[in-house]
């Protein structure tokens, strides 16, 4: 592969701070479980998909990464928990190889904790000062995708930035992974499974309209 081509497929193992370990039955379960441990089962599987395309994108960009430059651990990347419980292992095994792309190319998939959320909807306390850096993309799609200030504004694969908190809301709320990330990264995010060369995805109606009708009455 030369740089900058697009990866279709995902590597068996990464090698991390913590040895080598195997992308989706051990790396992925533990950045689940290392960033958001006690979220309901559709906002880990979001998060699952979001921190398998983060670390993937990464790889990408830097080819020494994973495999002879060790990944890291930390809030300044993805943080990886020294084991991961079953409910995380289910999160990566049910969207195994799937990244999100945007024009057929892998987004930044940028994502913090965000504030906490009320039961109605609002905003709540924000302790890790990161809401700010959250995007709220619902219904968006190209040039009107608003991108985060994690990153460089400009920088094509910037489709925004998943708030932890606010995805569990959603999914405590019905809502499924696929619509959770439409809600940060943009209508017209893409889902790629890696290794099969199609996406698997298709629009969730009724998760969109539902979304819809969410976006009129959630409080900022």
């Amino acid at each position: 592969m030369v740089m900058g081509e697009e990866p279709t497929e995902a590597p068996e193992r990464v090698f991390t701070t913590a040895g080598w370990l195997s992308l989706e039955r051990e790396y992925v379960p533990r950045v689940v479980a290392g960033e958001h441990l006690h979220a309901h089962p559709e906002a880990k599987a979001a998060l699952a998909i979001a921190a398998r395309t983060f670390v993937l994108r990464a790889m990408r960009d830097r080819p020494t990464l994973g495999r002879t430059t060790a990944i890291p651990s930390g809030q300044h990347f993805q943080v990886f928990a020294k084991s991961a419980p079953d409910a995380c292992r289910e999160a990566a095994s049910r969207t195994r190889g799937i990244v999100l792309r945007h024009q057929g190319r892998m987004i930044l998939a940028n994502h913090v904790a965000g504030a906490s959320w009320n039961r109605d909807g609002s905003h709540s306390h924000d302790p890790t000062n990161t809401e700010r850096w959250v995007t709220y993309n619902l219904g968006r799609r190209g040039m009107d995708v608003v991108p985060t200030g994690l990153s460089l504004r400009s920088h094509p694969g910037n489709r925004g930035c998943l708030g932890q908190h606010c995805a569990n809301w959603l999914a405590a709320h019905g809502h499924d992974y696929r619509t959770i990330l439409r809600f940060f990264y943009g209508e017209d995010v893409e889902f790629y499974e890696m290794g099969s060369g199609k996406s698997p995805v298709g629009r969730a109606l009724w998760g969109v309209l539902a979304l819809a009708i969410f976006g009129n009455t959630v409080r900022r």
